[in-house]
Order: C-alpha cells, then structure tokens, then sequence
C-alpha cells in the first residue's frame, strides 16, 4: 500500500456500535479504541474526514457525546454517493485517490466507492485501532513500539476494563498489576524512540523541548549527556520503552535533569517520580552533591509541575517561564520509590 495522507471513515458500526438514525440512537455506544486510532493517526500527520449516510444534526450531536470531533478536518455527512463526498473530501485537501484510505463496515459501500475512485483503498475494520496496523499508515522512521502499537493500545484497553470493575481503591488495583520498571541506559539504537517521546509527549513532560534526531545523537555521542530509560511491564503485557530522563554531569559535583518524558500510555503509574528518585540514587551512588531541575510551565503539562517538589526538592529561582529546583543530597530527605513500583536497575 502507498503512502496514505488521508483516511474517510464512516460512522455507524465503524466508529460506533449502531445506527444514530433508528430510534434506539440513545443506545448507541463508541467502540472501544476509536479515540486512540483518531488521535495516533492526527500525531503521524495523517488527515481523518467522515463520510457517513446520515442526518447531519444527528451525526454531528453523537460525535459531540463521544468527544471526537475535533479529530475530524472535513465532513460530508448526508444521503448521497459515498464517492461523491469522498471526492469533494479529496479535491478539498488535493489528495490523490491512492493516497487515501475508506473505512466502511459495509462492503456495499465499499464496492460503490471503489466502482468510481477506481485507486482508493479501502477496508472494514471490526476494531478501529487496527488500522494503525495498515503498512501505509506507519510513520517514517517508525520504532519497534510503533510496530507493535496495535497491539500495546489493546493492552491498554484492558488495564483500563480492568480498573472500572476493580471494587477497591485505585492503589490497591496498582499493587495487584504486578508493575515492574526496569532502568538502563539508553544504547544508540534506543535514539529514535528516545527522540519520539521527547517530540510527541506534550502532557507528561517537563520542558516540552524538541529535538532532532541528528541534535540528540550528536550530543550523545559526544558524551554531553546521558540519558536514563525505563521499560515497563505489567500483568497485561509489555509497555516496551516508555520514559526517558536526560541529564547533563556539571563537573563531579552536580547532575543536571535537562529533560524528563513519559509516555501518556502510563499515566497515573508514579513513573515520572520514580525516575527523578532514581537520578537521585544514581548521583548518590556516583558521589555527586546536588541534583537540578527545571520545569517549562505549558498549556499540557500541568500534571508533572509538582513533580520535584513532591520528591523535597527545593524550588530556587523563576526565570524566563522556567522554575529551577535543587536537591542536596545528604541534606534534603530522598523518597523511596511508590510501593506498586517493582524496579529493576541496571546500571
């Protein structure tokens, strides 16, 4: 399959289990991974439009319900040809038929469209997060997670199933996932993944800057900076490479955190902190004094602004939209790591 820029997708049993035009609408329910399909596809820079046989005010109140509009960049909702609004949908973004995808549960539909956009490709898909699957839909440079990502969000569909039929609190649903992080040192050929979170991951980062791969492999083989990586596994499956922390040895006395990332795929698991105790250990263990960091206040990352204080360091000064922190060790009081948290250290 070509290179696909554009992906059409209907809405009754494609994006959702029913049909909002029948009387029972209000039992129409979202399938499971269509979020998550919408928003990996917008991160790889890859358009998604409807093209739905509907009423528009129906379509478009049920879209709002799910919170999934905002995904879309053009719609043709309405009681034509399906390959008519395709085109229109095409012609408005000059996008090839080859370069585009039809998702449709009904192969009448299907076969209607591909009678007169004779290139297009098309497909139906019973689970929407298979279609980051489809060869054309991978990104350049594509990592080994992104090749096992389908099979990662479903993991994550289930740690989640399983949180919402958990009877007791959520600590202890943590302590029964049997979660375990392992820390390394990142290998050059971790770069690419190192370099993705560092650009993809708004809400669970620190500073929000960007990098090149080409910038990030110089510094590293430079030996300007080190970069602490950690893998993740629980009782539903493997996580592969999800945090990084990069940090900057300022001569044997202190180590600066230039950079702390975690994937959202692990939200609320205590990683981002368990990284910043783990700098902590590992410059205790070096012989280094102090241990810095900053945050870079965004629109996203609200979540991670109290992770250094909340590991006793100490905020020391505001400049230019950045809060600096410093930790001493052998004077500020270290934390342990979270009790759910098994984690293994090689290095």
């Amino acid at each position: 399959m070509p290179k696909i820029k554009l992906v059409v997708w209907d809405l009754d049993n494609t994006l959702w289990n029913g049909t909002v035009y029948y009387k029972d609408k209000s039992s129409v329910q979202i399938k499971p991974g269509t979020k998550e399909a919408l928003k990996e596809l917008s991160k790889r820079g890859i358009k998604n439009a409807i093209c739905s046989k509907n009423y528009f005010e129906d379509a478009d109140a049920m879209l709002k319900k799910f919170e999934i509009s905002g995904y879309f960049e053009e719609n043709q909702i309405g009681w034509g040809l399906k390959s008519d609004g395709i085109k229109k949908i095409m012609e408005k973004f000059s996008i090839e038929p080859g370069e585009t995808l039809f998702i449709d549960d009904d192969a009448f539909q299907r076969a209607e469209v591909e009678s007169r956009i004779p290139s297009i490709n098309t497909i139906g898909l019973a689970d929407p997060i298979d279609v980051l699957a489809i060869e054309g839909l991978m990104p350049e440079n594509s990592t080994a997670e992104d090749k096992e990502r389908v099979a990662l969000l479903k993991q994550q569909r289930d740690r989640e199933e399983a949180e919402k039929k958990h009877a007791g609190d959520y600590k202890d649903f943590l302590r029964q996932c049997n979660i375990e992080m392992s820390l390394r040192f990142a290998k050059q050929e971790d770069l690419p993944r190192v370099c993705q979170l560092l650009n993809r991951t708004n809400e669970l980062n620190t500073t929000c800057n960007r990098y090149s791969l080409e910038d990030l492999q110089k510094d590293f083989g430079s030996g300007k900076i080190q970069i602490m990586v950690a893998e993740l596994t629980d009782k539903f499956g493997d996580y592969g490479l999800i945090a990084e922390c990069v940090f900057e040895c300022l001569g044997k006395e202190e180590l600066s955190i230039r950079d702390l990332t975690v994937s959202c795929r692990t939200m609320g698991r205590g990683i981002g902190g368990a990284l910043v105790i783990a700098a902590l250990g590992y410059a205790e263990e070096n012989g280094i004094k102090k241990v810095s960091g900053y945050l870079v206040e965004t629109e996203s990352n609200w979540r991670v602004m109290p992770m250094y204080e909340k590991r006793n360091f100490r905020q020391v000064k505001r400049h230019e939209g950045k809060i600096f922190y410093e930790f001493e060790i052998g004077k500020d009081t270290m934390k342990g790591y979270p009790e759910h948290l098994k984690v293994k250290k090689s290095f």
